[in-house]
């Protein structure tokens, strides 16, 4: 029985390469256009009417028609298939969820917008804002430096040829290995990944400094031990000290992966706020699209 979930998929769409090419993706991983829906979401720029009066309220019909037109001009531009096609307002992270959750979507696809600084801090990517509140997996790929690059999707995006696993050993990080297994190819081509914040080397009650070294060696052995009581034994390990969202990228991207598949563990709060999670943090370093998992335990992927 699959673990990962792959359809119906959902796609935000602004129009721009970044967002064709991951529908592109969706109607891959779907493997039927008719699994796979288009959403735009309307922001106060994109509606004639004076924001008090857009606010609220469903769209005008006369405004969805103009703008859902607009959507069915640019997929049959671009040969899109039969996609479902649909236009909300709003808040655009916000719309994407809601819509999730009414189609009883098990993945969205997206890319990331790459926002670095205050703007992030303040108002988050819709891509996080999408990964901390849907109830369903989200794969985020990569957008290029140069949007008119932008490479065409494998006519199979999955499976993978390389895939990066990082694990904290709980009950997620055993579905994200089973979900690996089934997006790749080849299970000597999956690499298992944790990283030990160097903070956690410190022993503050007798002041022990434990170095790197042995740090990254006990933490193989009992990466090991956990595989092998699981039956996942003959997958490779990797161990690092330092940063985990900087680590796990720079790996991915090292290794020439392909995909980094890792659950959300859905923290919310000022400790979000402050620090983020691990998973929004490689999704920020990353070169290498991200396929977060939004795990219940005792529940399947997806």
């Amino acid at each position: 029985m699959p673990v990962f979930h792959r359809k119906p998929v959902l796609v935000p769409t602004d129009y721009s390469d970044a967002s064709l090419n991951a529908v592109r993706v969706a109607r891959s991983v779907a493997g039927a256009d008719t699994d796979v829906t288009v959403v735009y979401v309307a922001q106060d720029h994109d509606l004639m009417l004076h924001p008090l009066t857009w606010t609220a309220g469903a769209l005008p019909e006369y405004q969805e028609k103009r703008l859902l037109l607009g959507l069915q001009n640019w997929s049959k531009d671009h040969n899109l298939g039969d996609v479902n096609l649909t236009v909300r307002k709003g808040d655009p992270g916000t719309q994407v969820c809601e819509l999730a959750e009414e189609t009883g979507c098990k993945l969205i696809v997206i890319p990331s917008h790459g926002r670095h600084g205050l703007q992030r801090v303040l108002l988050g990517s819709v891509a996080e804002r999408i990964i901390r509140h849907c109830h369903c997996s989200v794969l985020v790929l990569r957008r290029t430096k140069d949007p008119e690059s932008v490479p065409k999707p494998a006519e199979d995006w999955f499976p993978r040829r390389w895939v990066v696993v990082p694990i904290d050993f709980s009950d997620a990080s055993s579905m994200a290995i089973e979900t690996a297994l089934e997006v790749t190819d080849d299970r000597g081509h999956i690499d298992i990944v944790t990283v030990v914040p160097a903070l956690d080397q410190i022993d503050f009650g007798g002041a022990v400094v434990v170095s790197d070294a042995v740090c990254r060696r006990d933490c193989e052995k009992y990466m090991q031990r956990y595989l092998t009581e699981r039956g996942y034994g003959s997958l490779r390990t990797h161990a690092f000290v330092g940063d985990p969202g900087i680590m796990i990228a720079e790996h991915a991207s090292e290794a020439d992966a392909d995909l980094i598949v890792m659950p959300s563990h859905g923290r919310s709060g000022l400790r979000r706020l402050m620090l983020g999670s691990t998973t929004e943090r490689v999704i920020r370093h990353s070169d290498t699209p991200v396929l977060v998992l939004r795990v219940d335990v005792g529940k399947s992927v997806g």
